[in-house]
Formats: structure tokens, sequence, C-alpha cells
């Protein structure tokens, strides 16, 4: 009997320290879209629960050869899309991945693993070396994402917001 309990709390403390390395980084809202070419993008969410900014700097997933980090900056007043080395994920906070921003592009697809309707499981990896996953659904190009932007913890003081229309009226009243 004691052995049996010695067991059951080793295994009840090792979960438990399983669970909590899994809790440091969680991906939410995870999906992709797969264009009638070989490329598709993925989109989604990372939270950081630790006390320390992180990098993500690679992913990977059965199906694709290749998976960059991107991200769309204004240039010129066009937006162009940039392959990037890293994307930090802050301290107790979280980073979207979306069609506008950041996100992962991946390439040289097998079409039958990317079908519309499948769920494909990306791997992460960071800069401290800590590495987390997320299952991502494969949805037809071009359907909305699934939930609305979140732009409360964006800093859009640093935008250039001189090439946008502000709703401004050439009328003079």
């Amino acid at each position: 009997m004691k052995k049996i309990l010695t067991l059951a709390t080793i295994f009840i403390l090792a979960f438990t320290n399983i669970a909590s390395a899994m809790d440091k980084i969680v991906i939410t809202d995870s999906w992709l879209w797969v264009p009638p070419n070989k490329v598709a993008g993925a989109f989604f969410e990372i939270k950081n629960n630790t006390d320390k900014a992180l990098n993500l700097v690679s992913a990977t997933t059965k199906g694709a050869k290749k998976i960059e980090l991107h991200n769309h900056i204004m240039a010129d007043g066009i937006m162009k899309m940039r392959q990037v080395k890293a994307i930090e994920v802050p301290a107790n906070g979280s980073t979207s991945f979306n069609p506008h921003g950041f996100h992962l592009m991946m390439y040289k697809l097998d079409k039958d693993t990317f079908a519309t309707g499948n769920m494909i499981e990306v791997n992460f990896t960071f800069d401290d070396g800590s590495t987390a996953s997320a299952k991502f659904h494969v949805m037809p190009f071009g359907q909305p994402m699934k939930k609305s932007m979140d732009h409360q913890n964006m800093d859009h003081s640093k935008m250039d917001h001189s090439k946008m229309d502000m709703g401004k009226s050439d009328a003079k009243k």
C-alpha cells in the first residue's frame, strides 16, 4: 500500500509540473487560410504567462516544408509583407497574429494535410528553448476571421495616420 501511495504521489507531482510548464505559453484562436496555391497564412493569439518576455523564433508542422514568421509593414504608403527573425510576446502579455499584422507563412504544403476542415498541429519554439503547440483549423481562403480584432492593447501612437481616410469631409459648412 505504501508503495502505491508513493507512486501515486510521484505521478501527481510530475503531472502538476507538466501542466505548469504547459500553462506558461497559451495559444488560442488558432486557424489558417489556404489559398489556391501552395502557401498558407496562420493566425492566432499567444499569451505569455511568465515574468519574462519571450521571442517566437520558429514554427514547424507536418505537411509544410517551410514556415516563416512574417509581419505587414507600411512602406511608401503601401502595405508590404516582410519576413522577421523573431516576434516578441511580452511578459504577462500577449501578441496577436492576424491577416494584417504578424502571422506565419507556410510553404510547399501537402494538399491532403491542408484540406479545408482539417485540424493541423503546429509546434512553436521560443528563444529561451521553451516550446508550445496548438491545433489549427484549416479554413477556406477568404473566410472572415472567427472574432474581431482586439485593439485594447495596441499602441497606435507610432502609426502613420496621414494616409488614412479618417472620415473627413471636403465640404465646408
